[in-house]
Formats: C-alpha cells, structure tokens, sequence
C-alpha cells in the first residue's frame, strides 16, 4: 500500500462568517454592521452552544489564511527522519476564501497523482482544521476525493487512531479523548521550550482582519505551524520513531531556514525565542 512520503504541517486562520449570519437571521441582522452582526454570533454561540462557549460552530468559520509546512519523510531501520522543505501561507494576501481551499484540495490531489502523498499533522486538527476546511469545500463546491479516498478501511485520513495519515497532536497527547485538559498549543509547546504564542493569539485573527492586516495573519499562522511542526519531531521522538540524531539534525536545519532570510522578520523572532527557550513577557 502507498504511503505519506510528505508531512503537510497545517493550520487555519478563521474569521466569523457574517455573511452566514446574515442569511441565516436576516431580520436580526438588519442595518446591523459586521463588527455587531459578529457580536451577534458570539452571543446566539454562547446561548445555544454545551458549556455556554461562544467559540463558533462550524460553519460559521470563514477561513482567512492557510499556514502550511512541507518536509519529507525518509525511513531508515525503522526511524523517520524529516526534512523541512517549505514553509508559508497558501496564495496571497488578497486570495478569497474560495481560492485558499481550492489551493489547498488542489496541493494535496497534485501529492497523490505524483505517488508522494502527504501525511496531515496538525494541534486540534481532527477536532476543528479538517472538519472546517471540509465543510468550507461544501459552500465553495471543491471535489476532494484525496482526502476521502487515499488508505484503506484502517489506515486514512479518518482513522482516529492511525499516525500514518493524520496526526492531530492534541488528540494523540490525550490519548484520543481518554484525558482532559491538555492544554492550548501555546502551552505545550512552552513546556517543550518552544516559542509557542509571540505577539498575536487566535482572539485577535478578528480584528486584525477587519483593520486590513492580513500579512501579520499570515506571519502568525505561519509561526503556528512551526510549533506544531517542532511539537510533532518531539512527540515522534517521544513516540520511538525519530532517533535524538535525528532530532537534533532536523532541529539545526530548521534553525538554518529561519534565518536565511532577515527580511521575514516574523521567523527572525521565532527563532531567538526558541534559542532562549523561553517566551519573553
């Protein structure tokens, strides 16, 4: 049976769907602007949602950035080892939510035609970024028979409890739903002495979004990415698949990335807070 021959670090940026909104409580929504219509979701969440979260159901996540990192995967005596290859946001800052999903559908069908498909990882992306991206491909009409199709009846995209295709690290670190209270990215990943979170959080996507700042979006998503990916070579050599020479090698090749270009100053920063091991207040 093929195998993922590439991991596709992955993660989302979303702002709340107004236009939904609108659609959906149109005379509720009347004369009312999107920062009000936005409240107006966060409000009828909190009324309707278990546990009273505001946190917005699925379909009212409108994805806004893309984050994506590509490396390979090489098997040796039963090791992985990973290659950082690429890193950065799927199409440009102007691309409409459309064209992201369809870049995104479209990379991961161009894998599999090339016999190098990929395998998913990602923090939380079983529970929100894969369920999100598919129900976003329903509006937009975008065929994804990759994601759906590739595997078999144990071994998918969908299999829970399979590594080969999907890793969604907070599932696997809680063992799948037996433990509570993992925690958020940021916090794993400050235990691990990564960055984690630097200057922007997920709360602030919504605003930053409105006043126009796409890019620093971008750069953010782009940093979440790259803790995930760093988690993800921990959690492997935790797991007994990646040597501590391997980690180590792949950990100074990301090092290297980072900083071949000081014009991306986001990456520039990422990289002295993970040399200090610690994240400044």
């Amino acid at each position: 049976m093929i195998r993922p021959r590439k991991l596709l670090v992955f993660d989302l940026e979303t702002v709340p769907d107004v236009a939904l909104a609108r659609e959906l409580w149109g005379e509720a929504c009347e004369g009312l602007g999107d920062a009000a219509v936005t409240q107006l979701i966060w409000d009828r969440m909190k009324e309707q949602n278990f546990g009273g979260s505001e946190f917005p159901r699925l379909p009212f996540h409108r994805i806004v950035a893309i984050g994506c990192l590509l490396a390979s995967i090489e098997e040796v005596d039963g090791f992985e080892s990973y290659h950082l290859e690429r890193l950065g946001c799927i199409g440009e800052e102007n691309d409409d939510e459309a064209a992201l999903v369809q870049a995104w559908y479209d990379y991961g069908a161009k894998c599999m035609r090339a016999g190098t498909p990929v395998r998913l990882v990602g923090f939380n992306s079983r529970g929100f970024d894969v369920p999100c991206i598919k129900i976003r491909a329903l509006k937009h009409g975008v065929k994804a028979s990759w994601l759906f199709q590739a595997g078999d009846k144990w071994s998918n995209y969908g299999a829970r409890y399979d590594a080969v295709w999907h890793v969604d690290l907070l599932d696997a670190l809680g063992d799948h739903g037996a433990a509570r209270g993992v925690g958020r990215l940021d916090e794993v990943c400050t235990l691990a002495g990564l960055p984690g979170k630097m200057d922007i959080e997920g709360s602030k996507v919504g605003k930053l979004f409105a006043a126009g700042e796409v890019g620093l979006i971008r750069d953010y998503c782009e940093t979440d990415v790259l803790n995930t990916y760093l988690l993800y070579l921990k959690y492997q050599h935790l797991a007994g698949y990646v040597t501590a020479g391997a980690l180590a090698k792949e950990e100074a090749h990301v090092r290297e990335y980072l900083l071949k270009d000081d014009s991306k100053g986001h990456l520039v920063a990422f990289e002295e807070a993970w040399k200090k091991g610690f994240k400044d207040d």
